[in-house]
């Protein structure tokens, strides 16, 4: 025997000794009454495995060959033969208590893969011998088993946690304490950091690990996801710990496989999802990543970025709704890159860098760039705009200093409405909010949001509004007329869908935190039903002479070299705004082109092309005295 793996005077070389003083008994034919001395790490086994005597002397056998370099001369003697390793058939006859069942595939030694058969040699010849992870438990040295090994990832305990996320991780420890409840919780919503943290918590207050598995990676063979589920489950059992499984989006195998998965699970199991799984005979209890309140948010902030007031925080807290590895991640970003500036604005700069990754495959960004001056709108208008402005940026003074969110609760979000011909200044107005605000500008493209497929509108929809929660963005919803229009009567499930589907899309602006604004072509095609539940409606206008002089003004840089070009005479031109950009930058090509500056000729080839574009013609009132 050995000294290093247990040492003689160790239980499990007790133990050890006594198994193989029984095969020497066996070998004498003498008879064997032996007492085998308990051994910790083998009576939990025993306790969560449910081993008879038989096997847990079984299991000895087998360790014993690997403990003690004289077990395979005592193997042979015993058996009579040159089978000089444990067996079956030499367990049944020096073990106690043998008993047949100990070898179906169903038994615990080799349905949890305690021992490995080689039954190539026959069941009751073949040799035994005891799983590595099994025998390491064992000598007290427990390790992920290696077959495991870049499928599962640790998840570390999560220290700190606001006071919701710890009430969701006591009620999912309570379910796994309760001997009536299910063992499989799942855990909704959030991100799967945040999820993760939550999972962690709970398993650590039961004393327990936790690791991770992505749905992505069970197999698709139902033998080798079988023999997934065991090995997990025994480790569970040894490690101990409990498996956080993420199924975010899979497809239709991979849920069916993650069904399969959970279902064999007899441990401990959260499963996490952006949303609900269908209803499935494996649910346990459903418990969703609860929302943070403002008191919440305010804590992470002010424990992130002590230096700042309580003001300052307030606003970050009034604009954005992040996670806290997130305000953490956040925290650390301001710190590497304050380099003497404004700790508010670089700790807004890193709140939105840090909101805008959820965003930025779902939209277009767009940098805003423009101001106020760069709009030409009436008066009337203008004054709106500014309003919507001031809306958003006192929303946390309006809603929770002066207690206006207690009183209304509902329609709290900023939403409007810009109506107006393509090109009168709709998305530019946007970006200029959007810098006013020092917020993101987002620009979600309807026509590509809606799905002929019942459902996969709002599925997509949520998607957005979901990522757009974390702040830090201006959402311009372009094209509305993709899904908005007259309410007809409801003739057969299509026409009820589309209506759900508006009412979805209007029930999660006037939820959402941030400034949501949708723009069409044509208002009077929307129902007066659907405007009231806007909160603002800004026309935009088809711009006058005046105003297309001042337009063309503005659109020319001043350090452009420029003949006799006459921003009154390119007024005549009847364009919005949109076209006039188009018609002044390809003009400016032209006479770069030539190596000229740019004139008037310039501009009325360029005109001909914008024309071309729109199916119109150039009438002669629109270039006299051009030439």
């Amino acid at each position: 025997m050995t000294e290093e793996p247990g040492g003689a005077g160790s239980a499990l070389g007790a133990a050890v000794r006594a198994v193989l003083a029984k095969l020497d008994a066996h070998a004498r034919g003498e008879p064997a009454e032996i007492d085998v001395p308990p051994v910790p790490a083998l009576d939990a086994l025993t306790d969560c495995f449910g081993l008879s005597p038989f096997e847990r002397e079984a299991l000895l056998l087998c360790a014993a060959m690997e403990l003690d370099a004289g077990t395979a001369a005592r193997c042979a003697a015993a058996s009579g033969s040159a089978r000089a390793h444990p067996t079956f058939s030499l367990a049944l006859a020096a073990m106690s208590e043998p008993h047949w069942s100990a070898l179906t595939p169903v038994s615990p030694l080799r349905r949890w893969r305690l021992v490995e058969l080689d039954d190539a040699a026959g069941l009751t010849t073949g040799r035994l011998r005891i799983d590595e992870r099994v025998l390491h438990f064992l000598l007290g040295s427990p390790y992920l088993d290696a077959r495991l090994h870049g499928l599962l990832r640790r998840i570390p305990e999560p220290g700190s946690l606001p006071g919701s996320y710890r009430s969701a991780a006591e009620r999912i420890a309570s379910s796994w304490a309760d001997g009536d409840a299910p063992l499989r919780v799942e855990l909704v919503g959030g991100d799967p950091r945040t999820r993760a943290d939550i999972a962690s918590a709970a398993a650590d207050a039961c004393g327990l690990g936790l690791h991770a598995l992505s749905a992505e990676d069970l197999p698709d063979d139902p033998a080798e996801r079988d023999l997934l589920a065991r090995l997990w489950q025994r480790e569970a059992v040894l490690l101990p710990a409990v498996l956080l499984l993420e199924v975010d989006e899979p497809n239709r195998e991979q849920l069916a496989a993650a069904e399969a998965f959970v279902e064999s699970a007899a441990v401990p199991l959260v499963i996490g999802s952006d949303e609900p799984r269908p209803s499935s005979r494996a649910r346990g209890e459903r418990i969703s990543v609860p929302a943070l309140d403002d008191a919440e948010q305010f804590e992470l902030w002010r424990d992130a970025f002590g230096e700042l007031s309580d003001g300052d925080v307030g606003n970050l807290v009034a604009q954005f709704s992040l996670p806290p590895h997130v305000v953490a991640s956040a925290a650390a970003s301001t710190r590497r890159s304050q380099d003497g500036q404004d700790l508010a604005e670089v700790a807004w700069r890193a709140g939105l860098e840090q909101a805008r990754m959820g965003l930025d495959e779902l939209g277009r960004r767009i940098e805003p760039d423009a101001g106020w001056g760069d709009l030409v709108l009436p008066d009337r208008q203008l004054r709106v705009l500014r309003e919507v402005v001031a809306h958003v940026r006192q929303r946390a003074t309006v809603h929770h200093d002066w207690g206006f969110s207690a009183t209304l609760r509902r329609g709290l979000g900023v939403t409007a409405l810009f109506a107006g011909g393509s090109g009168t200044g709709k998305t530019l107005t946007a970006e200029v909010m959007a810098r006013e605000l020092g917020l993101d500008l987002f620009v979600i493209d309807l026509s590509q949001v809606v799905s002929k497929y019942i459902g996969e509108t709002e599925k997509n929809l949520r998607k957005v509004f979901d990522a757009a929660e974390r702040g830090g963005a201006l959402l311009l919803f372009d094209e509305a007329d993709a899904l908005f229009g007259k309410r007809s009567e409801v003739k057969d499930s299509h026409d009820r869908y589309a209506n759900l589907e508006v009412s979805y899309l209007l029930m999660r602006m006037e939820a959402y935190r941030g400034l949501a604004i949708l723009t069409t072509n044509m208002k009077k095609a929307l129902d007066s039903a659907f405007l009231r539940r806007i909160r603002f409606v800004v026309d935009f206008p088809f711009p006058g002479e005046a105003e297309r002089a001042e337009i063309w003004r503005r659109v020319v840089p001043e350090r452009a070299p420029v003949k006799d070009l006459d921003p009154e005479l390119l007024a005549q031109l009847t364009v919005a705004g949109g076209s006039i950009r188009n018609i002044a930058l390809s003009g400016a090509f032209l006479a770069a082109e030539d190596g000229e500056p740019v004139q008037m000729r310039h501009m009325l080839a360029a005109a001909h092309t914008e024309y071309r574009k729109l199916e119109r013609s150039l009438t002669p009132s629109e270039v006299r005295g051009w030439v």
